[in-house]
């Protein structure tokens, strides 16, 4: 039988819950707590090292002024995006990023970037690297450099076991090598980029699959410095958040990701982000209690559920649902009944007593998604209200 795990509010969701309540909009939110996610930068960039660049996974933290918050503090501007209506609002929000682009995208997609692109300081001929993971596609961008009279720095994506695209070997890398050669007007060699996420739960480099890692990324380099290029002149990425920390006593990588690991959401609680804390939270508020199970099923059978369970004794309806979050707080709920995005049902024990205008918080399992569903993020420090950012949105 259940035993009763549910817990009201700690002191810290208590003192959410009470500014919410005196200052709450009255629908859900997303909150950022700016001591927490400041710390979590410190954590990622003494990981990252001097020696390395922090990048910047800019879907992970859809938001200018929270792009600028991380930046300032991790001293970084280098960035990395993975969509063109990104890349326009950094162009023009952020025009002294550095950006390496961080999937390869359509032509039609860079064509519209430069279509777009607003004057101004921002020069992508010398701030972006485009990644290109095939030799149709570097093709397609050279005949649009050539068509438009532009110059676009390549980054190459390689395969280093992720088994996703990208350059399968480092043979494949030299006649590539060869047609920018042949082209610098229009083309140069900008770096390498090797994503490794299939190494998430590895918590050391000398492990045999982090070593196929830095092997398989280490022919990349050898075939880049046979063709003439420096490896310390270019741009070698790879990690993030998962991983940027294996990394810590190697030297071949010089670019290091990392995103949401700065407000850990729930797929980020990985041994090797321990030290990072949760800094987002979705607070919603409570709008009905129930001192019973109610649901639309048999009486009979949310009776025996009530009297098996006790943490199923008291029932609340919230404000919205189903997000891709998990309950924080209270702590321990059960799964709800049933799942609704407009009034999700969340049940408890008896020792937690919300009252409706309380709020319940959860925690986003990834930043990404979730960050665009709430309009403004809502900054806290401190117990109080500091600011609030506004997240993309990008015009079509």
């Amino acid at each position: 039988r259940p035993s009763d795990v549910t817990r009201p509010h700690d002191a810290y969701f208590s003192a959410l819950n009470s500014l919410l309540r005196s200052e709450g909009p009255g629908h859900p939110v997303l909150l950022v707590d700016r001591q927490r996610l400041l710390e979590n930068v410190d954590v990622l960039a003494r990981s990252v090292g001097p020696d390395k660049t922090y990048r910047v996974v800019v879907k992970s933290l859809p938001s200018i002024p929270l792009l600028k918050a991380v930046m300032d503090r991790a001293r970084t501007r280098a960035l990395m995006v993975f969509h063109q209506p990104f890349l326009n609002l950094v162009a023009t929000e952020l025009p002294a990023a550095d950006v390496l682009i961080g999937k390869p995208l359509p032509v039609s997609a860079v064509r519209r970037f430069y279509a777009q692109l607003a004057p101004g300081a921002f020069n992508p001929a010398e701030q972006v690297q485009w990644l290109v993971d095939t030799p149709e596609r570097l093709e397609q961008y050279q005949a649009l450099a050539r068509e438009l009279g532009i110059h676009l720095r390549i980054n190459f994506e390689i395969d280093v076991g992720l088994h996703r695209g990208g350059l399968p070997e480092a043979a494949a890398l030299q006649p590539l090598l060869a047609t920018i050669a042949s082209d610098p007007k229009h083309l140069s060699f900008a770096g390498l980029m090797g994503y490794e996420p299939h190494l998430t739960g590895t918590t050391d480099v000398d492990v045999p699959a982090a070593q196929a890692v830095l092997e398989s990324y280490r022919g990349f380099v050898d075939v880049a410095r046979a063709a003439g290029h420096d490896p310390a002149r270019l741009t070698l990425n790879g990690a993030g958040s998962h991983t940027l920390r294996l990394y810590e006593r190697d030297t071949l990588l010089n670019d290091l990701s990392a995103g949401s690991g700065v407000v850990k959401p729930t797929d980020f609680d990985t041994a090797l982000l321990d030290d990072n804390t949760p800094a987002l939270f979705i607070a919603t508020p409570v709008l009905k209690r129930y001192d019973r199970l109610t649901a639309p099923i048999s009486k009979t059978v949310t009776d025996l559920m009530q009297w098996w369970d006790p943490n199923r004794r008291r029932l609340y309806f919230i404000y919205g649902g189903y997000w891709k979050a998990r309950y924080v707080s209270p702590s321990n709920v059960p799964d709800p009944i049933y799942h609704s995005t407009n009034q999700e049902p969340l049940s408890t024990s008896e020792a937690v007593g919300l009252e409706p205008d309380d709020h319940v918080f959860l925690r986003p399992t990834q930043s990404e998604f979730v960050m665009l569903q709430f309009g403004d993020l809502r900054v806290v420090e401190d117990g109080a209200f500091v600011d609030r950012w506004p997240i993309f949105v990008p015009t079509a």
